[in-house]
């Protein structure tokens, strides 16, 4: 049998070694990053709150092109029936904990308030990963926008406001 010289070993053992760790890598990361593709609606907002990651999404239902708002029967995760777009803003916030896994078991509540001084208080539901909402933010203007989340003993407040146009 032929000797094979040591630095071509070498050189075959370390690039099994790159291709192990880089595989190994990129799948601890898909286990713990969500996707922006896993996301409903679009980043409008985030923050870190004592090292919790707070991701916002806002989606408009009355722009669903395929008319999916209107319609109950389909269980489509936007489908809030006819009588619910007096209502039809949808915020979902994303958490994640401080070793980058999503928070499934919180409290979250939200008060919103437009231009007029109006405020609305919801508490959210959780869903596809994340706690979302229903809210009319119809009118144009500038809206404040204050989340409470309880995570086990740790109570995060967040505070932004957001312009509807």
């Amino acid at each position: 049998m032929k000797k094979i010289p040591l630095t071509i070993m070498c050189l075959v053992a370390l690039a099994a070694a790159l291709v192990f760790f880089s595989t190994t890598a990129s799948a601890m990361d898909d286990g713990h990053d969500m996707d922006a593709s896993d996301k409903i609606g679009e980043l409008f907002h985030e923050s870190m709150q004592k090292g919790y990651m707070l991701s916002y999404y806002l989606m408009d239902l009355r722009n669903q092109g395929d008319d999916k708002a209107a319609d109950d029967s389909s269980g489509d995760h936007a489908s809030h029936g006819a009588k619910q777009m007096d209502k039809p803003h949808h915020i979902m916030v994303y958490i994640m904990d401080k070793d980058h896994n999503p928070v499934t078991d919180a409290k979250v509540g939200f008060m919103i308030k437009n231009d007029a001084e109006e405020t609305q208080k919801i508490m959210a539901m959780y869903m596809s990963k994340g706690f979302g909402i229903t809210a009319d933010m119809k009118a144009k203007g500038v809206y404040e926008i204050a989340v409470k989340a309880v995570v086990d003993d740790v109570t995060l407040m967040d505070r932004f406001s957001h312009e509807m146009k």
